[in-house]
């Protein structure tokens, strides 16, 4: 097994996501890929080659902030090497990385929202399900493919849905704040005869796939973590308080979470945190 694939062991052991895994895979192949160009092995690379490296990738014409994930994922490799006793130092550690300007988080408008609903009402009942599901829950589309009828349930007359297994342990019960989604997803589960199987039978592929025709049939820019945005941002803007948002996104810090939420119609450090 070479140190590539035993460090991608590794990220899987950590609770990294499988999209995320795949993205060091990319990264780092493209990094192995240049020191053999440039007659080296990782052992070999210095400080001094890691410039020329990060102008390779902008001459090939990355943008900034995919370089400095390029660089992030190839010192994060090299820090695994030190740890297993095959490095004393880690050449990238000092590598700067490019400043770009401040990325605000999108989501969507309330005319966008009415465009989505509108396309999502005439896909196939369990397609149309997971979406409202998404959008009224803020789930992530690899926490929704396997849930089962089992997992959804009435309480007090409201509807939630239990996750488990998710990423970073961020297990979780979420209530549906959405009242279409709740209504949608009432009636698609009643139809449902087998409680012990995948409710909606659809894979991440597929709702991908149809999160990538609505974005080119309207032109807007959209995929599906545009609705955890968009789920979040709303959610502070009726004045949720930022720590309730936080647990139901399954973040492990607060500070992803108003990452998530900047393209809110307010202050997000105005808020008071209160704990669940």
């Amino acid at each position: 097994m070479t140190l590539t694939v035993k460090y991608l062991k590794h990220l899987q052991l950590e609770g990294k996501a499988e999209n995320t895994i795949d993205t060091y895979k990319y990264h780092l192949i493209e990094f192995l890929v240049w020191i053999s160009e440039q007659n080296l092995t990782i052992f070999d690379v210095k400080p001094a080659h890691l410039p020329e490296f990060k102008e390779h990738l902008l001459k090939s014409g990355k943008s900034e902030r995919t370089v400095n994930c390029i660089i992030s994922c190839v010192r994060g490799y090299y820090d695994y090497l030190i740890s297993n006793g095959l490095l004393d130092t880690n050449p990238v550690s000092n590598l700067l990385r490019i400043r770009v300007p401040a990325y605000r988080q999108y989501r969507l408008t309330d005319e966008e929202l009415e465009h989505f609903y509108r396309f999502i009402d005439q896909l196939q009942p369990n397609v149309r399900a997971a979406f409202y599901l998404l959008i009224g829950s803020g789930a992530r589309v690899s926490e929704i493919t396997n849930l089962t009828k089992d997992d959804f349930f009435f309480k007090d007359d409201r509807l939630f849905v239990n996750i488990e297994d998710a990423k970073y342990d961020s297990d979780r019960l979420i209530p549906i704040l959405h009242a279409n989604a709740v209504e949608v997803l009432k009636n698609y589960l009643a139809s449902l005869d087998v409680s012990s199987l995948p409710a909606f039978r659809v894979s991440k592929r597929t709702i991908q796939r149809h999160a990538a025709n609505f974005a080119f049939e309207t032109g807007i820019s959209f995929s599906c973590h545009v609705l955890r945005h968009t789920y979040a941002t709303l959610l502070l803007e009726k004045g949720v308080p930022i720590e309730k948002i936080q647990y139901l996104l399954g973040h492990r810090s607060v500070n992803i979470t108003r990452h998530y939420t900047q393209s809110a119609f307010l202050n997000v450090n105005d808020l008071e945190p209160t704990i669940l």
